[in-house]
Formats: structure tokens, C-alpha cells, sequence
């Protein structure tokens, strides 16, 4: 799962990231990620969390 703050572009933490190559943005540093990708990526942890506390009740 990507981490709220990971890059914009491919998800990698800042700490991790060094050069990185994808094929949608080619050779990039880290980029801070948009607000709403933060709150979507924040979202789907916490509804990973949920689902994943369903599974351990029943």
C-alpha cells in the first residue's frame, strides 16, 4: 500500500526514493504528492484497516 505522503508519481517515501524511472513520468526526484492524493491514499488505508479488522472478528 503507498504511503500518504509517498511521491506523486510513483508512491515511493521521500527517505526511499533517490531517481526513480516510471513510464508515465520518466526519471524523477521525489514529489510531494497532491492534497488529494494524500486524502485518497489515507481513505483506502483506513478502509484497508477496517476490512482487515472484520476478518479478525469473525
Amino acid at each position: 500500500m503507498t504511503a500518504p505522503n509517498g511521491c506523486r508519481h510513483c508512491g515511493l517515501p521521500e527517505r526511499d526514493h533517490a531517481r526513480q524511472w516510471i513510464k508515465a513520468a520518466g526519471w524523477h526526484a521525489w514529489d510531494r504528492p497532491t492534497d488529494s492524493q494524500i486524502l485518497a491514499r489515507m481513505t483506502a488505508r483506513r478502509a484497508a484497516r477496517a476490512t482487515n479488522a472484520l476478518k479478525g472478528t469473525r
